[in-house]
């Protein structure tokens, strides 16, 4: 920010029922759903979200990439369960009653959540919105938020998302209708990786950033924002 490297801890605050950062440098206050400044030295400044490698079970990573490194904590990871699985099955929407309601979901309907050029989108990850008639595939959405064509891809069998911009080298790329695992063909019968976007020839779809996130969050955050129907 502003040519300066700054680190992150957790402020213990909340914002719209979500988790409010800081930073080490200024003591400044930040949105991790937004990535904006909300109050300190950086008040109003905005941090550029990224887009990483989709959430996706071990056994898949492995197969795909089995010389990867594993980062844990101390060499273990004693976690035996979520600590908050008794919340993700109730129907308390965080600490403080949200700001909006918006009924065109049911408050824990989670979404993926686009935000982008100003417009925010969402996408919600329902098995019947994604399944397709054979096993192990799953339907893809061919979308545009404003002028971006977009493609959007969920596994809900494996919670892995994830987001592209469909124009390579100048030209919309066409998808077929599914997706068969991880791998998606375009119109021209070319196989492209939906976790890292790489395709044929060295050819990559740009990642979009986005969020896998309750309804009652993202209509909280962006009231206005368009929610994807058949």
């Amino acid at each position: 920010m502003e040519g300066e490297t700054l680190t992150f801890g957790v402020s213990g605050k909340l914002w719209k029922n979500a988790l409010v950062m800081y930073d080490r440098q200024t003591r400044s206050l930040w949105s991790h759903m937004t990535g904006e400044c909300l109050d300190g030295h950086f008040k109003g400044k905005q941090l550029e979200m990224l887009s990483s490698i989709p959430i996706v079970k071990w056994k898949v990573w492995r197969t795909a990439h089995p010389n990867t490194k594993v980062l844990t904590i101390d060499g273990r990871e004693d976690r035996r369960r979520d600590g908050y699985w008794d919340y993700h099955g109730s129907s308390r929407t965080g600490l403080f009653p949200t700001e909006r309601k918006d009924s065109r979901l049911r408050n824990k309907d989670l979404v993926i959540g686009v935000s982008l050029e100003g417009r925010q989108k969402a996408y919600p990850i329902k098995k019947k919105l994604w399944k397709t008639k054979d096993k192990g595939t799953w339907r893809l959405i061919q979308d545009r938020i404003g002028d971006v064509p977009l493609l959007v891809y969920h596994d809900p069998d494996n919670f892995t998302s994830a987001v592209y911009h469909r124009v390579v080298d100048d030209r919309v790329v066409d998808f077929e209708g599914q997706a068969e695992g991880i791998w998606a063909r375009d119109s021209d019968g070319n196989s492209w990786n939906l976790l890292t976007g790489d395709g044929p020839g060295g050819k990559k779809l740009e990642p979009i950033p986005h969020l896998n996130v309750y309804w009652f969050a993202w209509a909280d955050f962006y009231p206005r924002a368009a929610l994807y129907k058949e």
